[in-house]
């Protein structure tokens, strides 16, 4: 559908059509960072405030939310495109081999395609290898938090920098992946690196973070994201040609890769601690439980557990909102699956560990460099305007009901105090006008 650019309102994040916007509210009430406002019909995001977390496209009933990442026709103008695939893509396909999918996801398009079965192992390995250390030198503090979903580092440096000490510095699987696969591309067509046209085909709204990032740097090394409804369409046409032709005869065609039952296992909750040697480790999803687990954490609880993994999609990755699969689906799906291949590791640890101990995957940012990248960047409020802000909420006496635009009473007062809002948004002063004005009468 095309819109004219005056009824679409964009952040680097998500986009917002005005022409099929109901003003309903749910994206507002369903923010966790109180991002979204819709003044006078005129929905924005206040991209400082977002995390990615998705929960505005989730709740949208038109659809009028959508998030900002590439169509199959960039394909067309790169020199060597390769796409570095989720593991949640697998379970989109009931029935399906994984390298099949491959397969077709190449046909549609790009150069070369890569799983991250190795990574994801390689990443466990280094998990259980720091967490085997700090056992010994104590150097983060108890529980470790998993650094694998990116909406979490941002919620914690947003709403929980105290917490920031507990995120084990380990670069994510996609990140590592990333960076060695424009080397070995680079090489093997005999270009420059920025010439490699890196794409990640995700279930993930966050996407891409900001560079300088050493736990997921995916801004640097990956250019570009493609949800996985996009092109689910595509990929289901290949694979229906594919079975119509023979996906034996076809298969010579594409690089066969060993695929993992951790990989598969990444997708849904708990498949990472599934991955991990620990007995003392957690898994936890949902925005809403991650958000009550983290602030559980910050009052000192769960210090008897080792390793905490969070997803802050619901069932983990298979629920995320690009997903084109209902998610019980999907982790069934996973979970027919893990019996063809099982959870035996592709990778001998000790080959894993001489990297680790050389620095490998490792990252040396330090907390308040996270915090000036992920952090949100508050605007300060004097005594002056706070005592104002008091006084609206005086005279306002509402309820929270969002018809202003503004998440809550509170969001709203401090909005109008910094010139965002106007006093006259909030419905209940109207009515209490209009009341008066009839008591007059």
């Amino acid at each position: 559908m095309q819109v004219s650019t005056d009824s679409m309102h964009s952040s680097h994040y998500v986009i917002f059509n005005a022409d099929i916007c109901t003003g309903c509210t749910n994206c507002i009430k369903a923010c966790p960072t109180k991002a979204i406002r819709l003044y006078n019909d005129n929905p924005t995001c206040l991209t400082d405030n977002c995390i990615r977390c998705g929960e505005c496209l989730r709740v949208c009933p038109t659809g009028a939310i959508s998030t900002t990442t590439y169509e199959l026709e960039a394909l067309q103008k790169d020199k060597v495109s390769i796409t570095l695939v989720s593991p949640v893509l697998y379970s989109q396909f009931k029935g399906v081999m994984p390298n099949d999918i491959l397969l077709a996801v190449k046909k549609i398009g790009f150069h070369h395609v890569m799983d991250l079965s190795y990574y994801i192992e390689m990443f466990l390995y280094a998990a259980e290898e720091y967490i085997i250390e700090n056992r010994i030198t104590g150097r983060s503090p108890w529980p470790l938090i998993s650094p694998a979903c990116p909406v979490v580092i941002r919620l914690i440096a947003y709403q929980f920098p105290k917490l920031l000490p507990h995120l084990i510095p380990i670069m994510r699987p996609v990140s590592l992946l990333a960076k060695e696969t424009r080397a070995n591309i680079s090489r093997e067509y005999k270009i420059k690196k920025d010439a490699v046209i890196l794409y990640h085909l995700t279930p993930c709204p966050a996407k891409m973070v900001p560079s300088k990032s050493s736990f997921a740097p995916e801004n640097s090394l990956v250019d570009r994201t493609m949800g996985i409804k996009d092109v689910y369409a595509q990929i289901s046409g290949q694979l229906k040609h594919m079975k119509k032709n023979g996906i034996e005869a076809l298969r010579e065609e594409s690089e066969t890769q060993k695929i993992s039952g951790n990989c598969l296992l990444w997708g849904i909750s708990g498949g990472e601690i599934a991955g991990i040697n620990s007995d003392k480790t957690l898994a936890v999803s949902g925005l809403r439980e991650t958000i009550a687990y983290l602030e559980k954490i910050e009052l000192g609880l769960f210090k008897d557990i080792e390793y905490i993994e969070f997803r802050t999609c619901p069932e983990g990755c298979v629920g995320g909102a690009l997903n084109a699969v209902d998610k019980y689906i999907a982790k069934n799906t996973v979970l027919k699956m893990l019996r063809k291949f099982g959870l035996e590791r592709l990778i001998p640890r000790e080959k894993v560990i001489l990297l680790y101990e050389n620095g490998w995957g490792l990252s040396d940012t330090t907390q308040d460099e996270l915090q000036r990248i992920f952090g949100v960047y508050k605007e300060h409020i004097s005594i002056e305007q706070l005592k104002d802000i008091e006084k609206i909420m005086q005279q306002i006496q509402g309820k929270d009901c969002a018809a202003c635009g503004a998440p809550d009473c509170r969001t709203f007062a401090e909005d109008v105090v910094m010139g965002k809002a106007v006093l006259n948004d909030c419905i209940m002063l109207r009515k209490r006008e209009i009341d008066k004005i009839s008591e007059y009468k």
